[in-house]
């Protein structure tokens, strides 16, 4: 510890006291002559005291703890591109550089109390050492094979892993290539941290090799059509390289000589040095929607596979050939978009197959549906496939297990506000805030928002998430994210509790509040305490049930909340004992569910028959268990959440009214009776002015049909049913096609302008060119034109970039 001053030196200091005592000294001994000579003394070394302290509050006097010791944490790719390093002194360049690290931290060279991490990253990260004053890499997690490399996330993770109580710097050994992330703003996260990255660069030079450079097609052409698209080869070779080149069309080899009798699934080809093209011509595609295309360049030993994005997998050199060093980087992919007429996609998730009616509605009204993906299963599994629609409508669909997983709904969400698609949600039991769609990024793009007001009187949910440490790869990361996402899915005025075992010494341990029972509020304060949680190994269940039910240190637990509906969500991999039948009893009598996730279980492919009993018992569910794939542990808890969700659906069954409060809005243009509904899910009005409400129901007129412009695309909800359940009164109506198919036209993406010429070129990562072509009608090129684009890569986590295009 010292003292510091932050505006004067401490000379300046000295002296500004002294030129201000003189007077004060002066003035006290003659005003403070009548005292003794000790009272005299003590009032003006009081004085003098309060005078010091006011100028230490001048020279902004400042209390300092200096942390002496360091931490560090090293950054190590370990992607397949660092398989090319050469020039190690050990066996392995990992290994190498394991033992350089093991050296640096050998205690002769470094202080007792400095610490060493080391995170290893390709496309994801992970720590291999948690910061300690001794290195540890006997013990490190479990990776999956990557594709890629993400730089980025690593500094993040990294940045999240330093300790508070040391100096920080990150040493990152790297060869250089980032294919994923967004590294400016990893390096601008550690700059305002005020952390420094030290690089180690990892060097290779790769002499003899042929490359796929770039693959280029038109990005937009119209049915039956024909057009070409460009194969460029680049080798680094002194002399021509032989090989063949294939090209796939929707996973299928496409005749590259037609003129030739049969089908020529390739081409000889002699490469020069430098870079080539090879232009391959493509038929009349007579089918709309999204055409995938796949080159392949491969050598003459045939033995190993490529799997391509759709059909068939290709063969590749098992060994590069000669004059080849990476097969990697022998495949290019491009799409084209063929324009047609716009279709449709309907994904329903209503029970019995009542959801028929509002489909053959649609299809009756002239609106191409595709009726061969209409279940959840078969939602796409990428924006490209996505791009096949002018709009998408969610009929009852939820999020998490059983509805769309988190990276659908972030897809979804960027092809309504980047690439100008159209959305409809409709309610059900399933749908909106009972569904799990709070706090997600799909909710982003809806005009609604999942929670209602705090006045209104609707019944509250609760619910306590207890987490026992598991053998799981990263089991703290998991656990984390699924207590996040649980939390995310209840309202503000839902409560929240969240349990976990701590172990307490030689004595044993006990179950206790990581957060105690009590509304959600804004989220911070739940979400920071999962973030503090430290798991430990439960031996029982009985401790972890009695908590949750009947609190501990003074927070009460479950049997006190007055919420209508109460959960409790375990995961564990179903090792400690089973509860005491009293305490499911006590669970029973007072109608809380208990759903159980078994995860990573010592016997692998074994339930437990602990948590299937508390799960069976409570009429709650029982998952698992789950061995391989944590990801979808998150799904699970923001399904089970959505339990104590329920008190958000409104049923009555005399039928709720409506109320037309815009009669110009162009959903319901020409439709002025609507009668009233059965049920709906309840959702509040979001604050902004786009926001257009057509319908609302009840006597809060709370928003039944609600639209509005979500950046380039269009979003409408409608809060009841499509069916007749919810909405019976209409079913049997001449309204109900014409108004579904005017909500559904009215959000679809508008046809496309035919005056931009748009192609995309990957170059090589995460790198790319995109050129548009402007012309007017008559051919004639459009200048001086103010064009900003918006690219959204693959990768839903990541943001969509702004990019302004220079005409040259």
């Amino acid at each position: 510890m010292r003292v510091s001053l932050e505006y004067l030196s401490w000379i300046q200091a000295l002296g500004l006291l002294a030129v201000l005592s003189a007077p004060v000294v002066f003035l006290g001994v003659r005003s403070l002559a009548g005292l003794g000579p000790v009272r005299r003394w003590l009032a003006l070394a009081a004085r003098l005291a309060v005078l010091t302290v006011l100028v230490l509050i001048v020279a902004g006097a400042r209390w300092v703890r200096v942390n002496r010791d360091v931490e560090v944490i090293v950054l190590r790719d370990v992607s397949d591109s660092t398989l090319h390093v050469r020039g190690f002194p050990g066996q392995t360049l990992q290994r190498s550089i394991e033992d350089y690290l093991r050296e640096v931290s050998d205690p002769r060279f470094k202080k007792p109390n400095d610490r060493i991490g080391v995170i290893s990253f390709h496309s994801q990260a992970q720590i291999d050492a948690v910061p300690n004053t001794t290195l540890a890499l006997d013990a490190r997690p479990i990776r999956d094979p990557g594709q890629g490399t993400d730089v980025a996330a690593a500094i993040q993770l990294a940045l999240a892993t330093l300790g508070r109580d040391a100096m920080h710097r990150l040493l990152l050994i790297w060869d250089g290539n980032s294919t994923s992330g967004d590294l400016e703003q990893a390096l601008a996260a550690a700059a305002a941290a005020g952390v420094p990255i030290d690089v180690m660069p990892l060097h290779y030079n790769i002499q003899n090799e042929v490359l796929l450079e770039r693959f280029s097609a038109p990005t937009w052409k119209r049915e039956n059509e024909a057009f070409s698209i460009d194969v460029y080869l680049r080798s680094t070779n002194a002399t021509p390289v032989k090989g063949r080149l294939t090209v796939l069309h929707q996973g299928i080899p496409m005749d590259l000589e037609p003129q030739t009798e049969g089908v020529q699934a390739w081409r000889e080809v002699t490469l020069p040095p430098g870079l080539s093209r090879h232009t391959i011509h493509v038929p009349p595609l007579r089918a709309p929607g999204v055409h995938q295309f796949q080159a392949i360049f491969e050598g003459q030993n045939v033995a190993a596979t490529v799997n391509s994005p759709s059909g068939p997998a290709k063969m590749l050199p098992a060994a590069p050939p000669a004059g080849d060093t990476l097969i990697q980087n022998n495949v290019g992919s491009a799409f084209t978009f063929v324009r047609g007429k716009g279709r449709v996609l309907l994904t329903d998730n209503v029970p019995d197959g009542r959801g028929r009616q509002l489909q053959e509605a649609l299809i009756a009204e002239g609106i191409n549906i595709d009726t061969e993906r209409t279940t959840i299963e078969q939602f796409p599994g990428s924006l490209v496939e996505l791009q096949n629609y002018d709009a998408v409508i969610l009929v009852n669909v939820p999020r998490g297990a059983g509805g769309l997983r988190e990276d659908q709904q972030k897809m979804l969400a960027s092809y309504v506000h980047d690439m100008g698609g159209g959305l409809v949600m409709i309610g059900g039991e399933e749908a909106f805030g009972a569904g799990g769609w709070q706090g997600s990024r799909l909710e982003e793009v809806l005009p609604v928002s999942m929670d209602v007001p705090a006045q209104r009187q609707i019944p509250k949910g609760a619910l306590v998430l207890a987490i026992h440490s598991c053998e799981m790869p990263d089991g703290n990361y998991w656990a984390e994210q699924c207590a996040l996402r649980a939390a995310e899915a209840l309202s503000s005025r839902d409560e929240i509790g969240v349990i976990s075992y701590a172990w307490r010494g030689p004595g044993g341990g006990g179950s206790q509040w990581d957060f105690p029972l009590q509304p959600k509020g804004d989220g911070s304060a739940v979400t920071a305490a999962i973030k503090r949680m430290q798991l430990g190994d439960m031996p029982s269940f009985d401790d972890m049930l009695d908590v949750a039910l009947n609190g501990r240190d003074g927070h009460p637990g479950l049997l006190k909340s007055d919420a209508r509906q109460k959960h409790i969500i375990v995961i564990s991999d179903g090792d400690p004992q089973r509860p005491a039948d009293s305490l499911i009893d006590l669970c029973i009598r007072n109608k809380i569910t208990i759903s159980t996730i078994t995860v990573f279980t010592h016997t692998p492919g074994m339930r437990s028959p602990q948590m299937d009993f508390m799960a069976e018992r409570t009429r709650g569910r029982a998952y698992g268990p789950i061995e391989s794939n944590p990801n979808q542990l998150p799904q699970i808890f923001i399904k089970e959440a959505t339990i104590v969700r329920r008190s958000l659906i409104q049923e009555d069954r005399e039928g709720i009214p409506l109320k037309l409060a815009d009669p110009s809005s162009e959903l319901i243009r020409g439709i002025d009776q609507f009668a009233p509904v059965f049920g709906m899910v309840l959702t509040t009005r979001k604050p902004s002015p786009l926001v257009e409400v057509p319908l609302v129901a009840g006597a809060h007129n709370d928003p039944l049909l609600a639209y509005w412009q979500s950046g380039l695309g269009r979003a409408a909800v409608f809060t009841s049913d499509a069916h007749n359940r919810w909405l019976a009164g209409w079913t049997g109506s001449p309204m109900y096609n014409r108004f579904w198919s005017q909500v559904v036209r009215g959000v679809a993406r508008p046809a496309m302008s035919s005056d931009f010429d748009v192609q995309t070129i990957a170059i090589e990562g995460n790198k790319g060119k995109l050129i548009v072509e402007a012309s007017s009608k008559d051919s004639t090129f459009l200048n001086f034109l103010t064009i900003n684009a918006t690219v959204a890569g693959p990768d839903p986590d990541s943001p969509p970039k702004q990019v302004r295009l220079i005409q040259t």
